[in-house]
């Protein structure tokens, strides 16, 4: 690993899809170099291409687990095999187990944590807190390897529009999910559909924010080692503030309204335990009187967002495809 290896994986957080001779152009190296040097970080787990269902737009929720220690294996496994179950992590604190959870309608939703959770052998309670709202998504999260200028070239607005999921749709973003630098003519083919119609609804679907893409790293490709999760109560009139200040947070991955007694929190990803402390400080100062709930820390994660990681939080390279919520309809146009 070394500093190119780092540009070309910040790049890829900008732009997921960004093409290998756009890559080249910005740093001064070869579209090949570049593209290869991609197939080694993804091979040996160390960065990874996340398709995933946009929370905001489905029932998704926040669900802590407690569990028997002695059980926690075999849950572990049980739970990192459902596809509505996006990740699974072994934290500190109040629960054994964190779970991000996306469901398509509130029986399922319930089903899946009270019936089918909650009956698991081993697990002897759960809380859950409704996400109502993503104000940061971790597709946010930048390294900062690159310069401004080169983070500009590589940056590619996408307007927002709605359009309606159809079985195209469904079909790609589950191409996606599995591979998310595949061509647009390999998509093509695996599809069976012309290469136009692919790239159009690629980009509708993109545009739609139905699904969410992001480059992911392995906490010891970037040295933020520390992942943690804080949670704090904040009334609503200081919602402003919070947005002000948290944005200009280097460390902030994600930032989510949620249903319950803390309904902030933040994920956090630092270099080391002692810089949970100092973005609590700077936070504080900004707004006296706020502090946190509770500081979660992530030991172990075992699932990220569909996708199996190993003991060092690499991407094991095997997937458990996510639900994306899909409304069958057809259109004359396609």
């Amino acid at each position: 690993m070394d500093e190119t290896d780092l540009k070309i994986v910040n790049l890829l957080q900008i732009d997921p899809r960004i093409p290998w001779a756009q890559v080249g152009q910005i740093l001064g190296i070869s579209p090949t170099t570049a593209s290869h040097r991609w197939a080694r970080l993804n091979a040996e787990g160390l960065a990874w291409i996340t398709t995933l269902p946009a929370l905001d737009q489905q029932l998704s929720a926040i669900v802590e687990v407690d569990c028997i220690t002695e059980r926690l294996p075999p849950v572990i496994s049980e739970l990192c095999r459902h596809p509505m179950i996006l990740s699974v992590d072994e934290t500190t604190g109040e629960r054994d187990l964190l779970l991000t959870i996306s469901a398509p309608d509130m029986p399922t939703f319930t089903t899946l944590i009270i019936d089918w959770i909650g009956g698991l052998d081993g697990v002897h309670g759960t809380r859950t807190s409704l996400i109502t709202d993503v104000m940061v998504g971790t597709e946010s999260w930048r390294m900062n390897a690159v310069s401004r200028d080169q983070a500009m070239q590589a940056a590619k607005q996408v307007p927002r529009e709605r359009v309606n999921s159809q079985d195209l749709d469904l079909a790609l973003a589950q191409a996606l999910a599995t591979d998310g630098r595949r061509s647009v003519a390999a998509l093509a083919t695996d599809l069976d559909s012309p290469t136009t119609t692919v790239h159009r609804r690629l980009q509708r679907l993109r545009a739609s924010h139905r699904i969410a893409m992001r480059c992911d790293v392995a906490p010891e490709f970037t040295g933020w080692l520390l992942e943690c999760t804080w949670l704090t109560t904040v009334a609503f009139s200081h919602k402003p503030r919070i947005m002000e200040l948290i944005r200009g947070q280097r460390t902030l991955r994600s930032c989510m309204w949620l249903t319950g007694a803390n309904n902030l929190r933040l994920n956090l990803r630092v270099a080391h335990h002692s810089a949970i402390s100092d973005v609590e400080a700077s936070i504080a100062a900004a707004i006296p009187g706020l502090a946190p709930a509770e500081t979660i820390v992530h030991m172990r994660s075992h699932k990220s967002m569909g996708w199996l990681l190993d003991s060092r939080g690499c991407c094991s390279g095997e997937l458990i495809m996510p639900y994306f919520d899909h409304e069958p309809r057809r259109s004359s146009t396609e």
